[in-house]
């Protein structure tokens, strides 16, 4: 009668386990907002305040394009370091790269959403630095 009783206790539990885990897993999938690329002009890095500037060139493709303005300067709120799941990942022609390396002037790619922390500001998820074809081919050498 008590085994009974204790298979009982233990079967609701996980079961109230697994209820509360299916009613909270739609909450965290809608805290993972899709990003929005933007084509820009990079302006300069705030290392005390983490924010980004930039100048928006193509408002870009994804969900929340309508919030850039084509020639507009834009802050985002980005995470220099940390864990690959939370910073601002920064790629320079495809390889790793830190948002202290980008030089101003720069065209570059930022991937970005609205930031859940600071209603009406933009964070930064990723950003990808465009090489010019000069560049490209001081880095490899001409085409022909």
């Amino acid at each position: 009668m008590i085994r009974t009783n204790r298979f009982l206790v233990r079967s609701a539990l996980v079961g109230l386990a697994m209820l509360l885990a299916v009613s909270l897993a739609p909450e965290a999938k809608a805290a993972k907002a899709k990003s929005t690329q933007t084509e820009a002009n990079w302006i300069k890095f705030d290392e005390t305040a983490n924010t980004v500037q930039v100048k928006v060139r193509n408002p870009g493709k994804g969900p929340n394009k309508k919030m850039m303005k084509s020639g507009k300067e834009v802050t985002f709120n980005v995470i220099p370091e940390g864990s690959v799941l939370t910073r601002t990942s920064v790629a320079i022609n495809g390889k790793k790269g830190h948002v202290k390396d980008i030089p101003a002037g720069k065209q570059v790619f930022v991937y970005w959403v609205p930031d859940p922390k600071k209603k009406g500001e933009f964070f930064a998820r990723k950003i990808d630095v465009v090489l010019s074809e000069e560049e490209l081919d001081e880095r490899f050498g001409a085409s022909e």
